[in-house]
């Protein structure tokens, strides 16, 4: 069972969502700084003091906006994401004539968690890595006493790295969270073994990950790939996945 995409691509709107709305607050009141205390060759440093000052206001607002919209926003994926992981799962083993009913047990709570928790701290990180990059952008243009129109469009730049950050984290632990749904789910009906099926998506597939492809590995302890046990979707970007050896 691969994540499903339509939970991950509802997951990537809001998060692209947001960072549109931070990237054009952004741009908004750095050219109405800008314009208000443009960039000069002097020994005077006001102007770069004065933009700094609004960018870190700026990004402290940003900040908390990203703090509180968070956990809002990864448990509603989270919760679609491990709702519609059982149903696949369940409907793979009724094909397999085998019936079974899934609960929130006290294992997948915790696994979801987890998973929430990761989530969150990887949202919260988006705003505060933004901040360094707009910094840096505002910096070198007050510096070389650049022209408004090259600093726009610095602090557009920055935007698509953002962009395809939030697109990263939404496929990483979209293929993260499903395969822990899995792996729990596997281990409380009694599923020992798996076999590790290699994703032949990725432009540069992990050498190793190929080689693993159809071994079959302990679900308790992962599969051992160059000398270390891991899971599929485990390491960054990993689509990777698992057939369930059925135990009769």
């Amino acid at each position: 069972m691969h994540a499903n995409r339509g939970v991950e691509a509802a997951y990537q709107k809001k998060l692209q969502a947001l960072i549109a709305e931070m990237a054009n607050s952004y741009e908004y009141w750095l050219v109405a700084q800008y314009k208000k205390a443009p960039p000069v060759i002097a020994e005077d440093a006001s102007p770069v003091r004065s933009i700094l000052s609004s960018v870190k206001t700026l990004g402290a607002r940003w900040i908390k906006r990203f703090e509180e919209a968070a956990p809002v926003i990864a448990e509603a994926y989270l919760n679609s994401l491990f709702g519609a992981t059982d149903k696949a799962f369940r409907q793979a083993l009724k094909d397999a004539g085998w019936a079974v009913e899934f609960k929130m047990t006290k294992t997948v709570k915790e696994a979801f968690l987890a998973s929430l928790n990761e989530n969150v701290g990887l949202i919260k990180s988006i705003p505060q890595q933004y901040l360094t990059q707009v910094e840096g952008a505002v910096m070198r243009s007050y510096s070389a006493g650049r022209d408004l129109q090259q600093m726009v469009s610095d602090i557009r730049a920055i935007h698509p790295i953002t962009k395809r950050r939030a697109e990263l984290i939404a496929r990483d632990q979209s293929n993260k969270a499903n395969a822990v749904v899995i792996r729990t789910r596997q281990m409380e009906l009694g599923i020992t073994e798996a076999i590790w099926m290699h994703s032949h998506a990725g432009k540069t597939p992990r050498p190793d990950h190929v080689k693993a492809d159809g071994e079959k590995y302990k679900i308790a302890e992962g599969c051992l790939i160059s000398g270390k046990y891991i899971f599929p979707g485990e390491e960054i970007n990993c689509r990777c996945n698992s057939r369930a050896v059925l135990p009769f």
